[in-house]
């Protein structure tokens, strides 16, 4: 019987724990990517903007995994050129930086390398606005955070309902 009550005591606290702790870990918003689409090959800039010393930039996407980010004069934060890895198929990709304590997270959006844009092009087709709130993918460990604290009250909630039953019998 007490077994029961720790795990699901422990999931509770675990489940807050990364609930909590999981925005805190990367903050979304702080890297710029130049350009936002590219082609397996192409180079992109990436800029980690709240970068106060040099640091990396690393993504599945890119050749070797992770480039550098060094300060530049022209951009506030550290900058650095990375390479879409050829074989790299078409999709959104996170971008991950790192510049000592601080983590912030981008998005690269790699288009199908056989394509290739038109400078001056009529629009065809409808816009791709996705399904509102849920078009910019999920973030598995605040689902993952999510999924424990429902559990856990679930737990909590039986232990309350089994302790009452008890108690009037």
């Amino acid at each position: 019987m007490r077994l029961g009550k720790a795990a699901v005591f422990g999931l509770v606290v675990g489940g807050m724990t990364v609930g909590l702790a999981a925005p805190a870990m990367a903050d979304p918003g702080d890297v710029v990517v130049q350009p936002k689409q590219a082609r397996p090959g192409d180079k992109i800039t990436v800029v980690g903007k709240k970068c106060t010393t040099d640091g990396t930039a690393g993504s599945l996407a890119f050749v070797g995994g992770a480039v550098p980010l060094n300060g530049a004069e022209e951009v506030d934060g550290r900058a650095g050129l990375a390479t879409i890895k050829k074989d790299t198929f078409p999709g959104t990709y996170t971008i991950l930086v790192r510049c000592g304590a601080h983590k912030s997270t981008g998005e690269i959006v790699v288009v199908d390398g056989k394509a290739h844009p038109k400078t001056t092009s009529t629009p065809r087709g409808g816009a791709g606005t996705g399904f509102g709130g849920g078009a910019g993918g999920s973030d598995a460990a605040l689902l993952a955070g999510g999924g424990v604290l429902l559990l856990g009250g679930l737990g909590i909630g039986a232990m309350a309902v089994r302790r009452r039953g008890n108690v009037a019998a």
